[in-house]
């Protein structure tokens, strides 16, 4: 089995310390997002305008250079069944859970989307590239586009229309096409191996540079506390099934498939990320309960400093 540097050095040393300064080192420029909220520097419409940034021109620059560098496999087939898999059984578990406990609709709707919707793309691409490399970025983008952002426009936008309180209708295959990180990959693939002008590649590089920071102050720029204690029930339940139940899947699913070390490492990585700021947007849009939303990204957000190394650890263990 292949092992890369981080894997060798998690089995000499433990995985904590290089793994939690990364995190700790994303966390500073989340708090300088948040701060820039507190100090009013920057609002939620700038917060807006920046995801807007990130999500038509630098996220796609990163994914179109990820993946003119990687090679493709069979794992990157594997990898968002997988990420289905595991977002399907978060949704089933906390449906049974919900319904236990006689949520209110929109929370109930609210709790349904938070535990399908891992932080897979915002945290989970720059954690990846610094564990793994760039090259096997490209196993987060799969585990991403095609396992969370297929699960966000099809079950996800299913979830806030039959939840929510809004009568928004939304094109579900209209959004999955034209979503620009997926045309980036398709770019990517078709333009591998064509050399392109000096110029043009040094631009599509400053962007992608950019790309990094800019996803961790949108976060911290996102974030909202809420009102926490009135959703003490529902909000325990999703930091077990996001930050506990869908690491777990990801191990005992991933575990008998022999996808190699840095496969199976990313796809537990990927499963371990706190709740994405999309289901936020996404609750705002069809009036799911934006207040539990908010409190649970900010929660399983904070406490995924002390769970993604622990995942990782036991990951590492595990792929011995």
């Amino acid at each position: 089995m292949k092992l890369t540097a981080f894997t060798l050095a998690a089995y000499s040393g433990g995985v904590y310390a290089p793994l939690l300064t990364i995190i700790l080192s994303f966390f500073i420029l989340i708090a300088i997002g948040y701060l820039t909220k507190v100090f009013n520097l920057l609002d939620t419409i700038d917060a807006n305008r920046l995801n807007k940034v990130i999500i038509y021109i630098l996220l796609p620059a990163l994914i179109f250079q990820a993946v003119r560098k990687a090679d493709f496999s069979i794992h990157l087939v594997v990898i968002p069944m997988i990420a289905i898999a595991i977002a399907l059984g978060c949704v089933a578990l906390a449906f049974l859970i919900g319904r236990a406990l006689k949520l209110d609709k929109i929370v109930f709707g609210s709790l349904l989307l938070a535990a399908g919707v891992g932080n897979t793309g915002y945290l989970g691409y720059p954690i990846t590239m610094r564990l793994f490399g760039q090259t096997n970025l490209v196993k987060a983008i799969f585990f991403d586009l095609f396992g969370t952002v297929l699960f966000i426009f099809t079950i996800g936008l299913f979830i806030a229309e039959s939840y929510g309180d809004g009568n928004v209708k939304i094109n579900k295959l209209k959004e999955i096409f034209t979503f620009p990180p997926l045309l980036a990959l398709a770019a990517g693939y078709l333009l591998k191996g064509i050399i392109l002008p000096s110029f043009l590649a040094a631009a599509i590089n400053y962007l992608a540079v950019a790309t990094v920071p800019l996803m961790m102050i949108s976060i911290g720029l996102s974030l909202r506390l809420g009102k926490i204690r009135e959703y003490i029930k529902p909000l325990l339940v999703i930091i077990i099934i996001r930050l506990a139940i869908a690491p777990i899947l990801a191990i005992f699913l991933g575990s008998p498939l022999n996808l190699g070390s840095e496969s199976y490492l990313i796809i537990i990585l990927e499963a371990s990320m706190p709740i994405a700021i999309l289901s936020l947007i996404i609750g705002l849009k069809y009036r799911l309960d934006t207040d539990f939303l908010a409190a649970a990204i900010f929660l399983t957000t904070a406490l995924s400093l002390i769970t993604i190394p622990f995942w990782q650890q036991i990951a590492t263990l595990m792929s011995r």
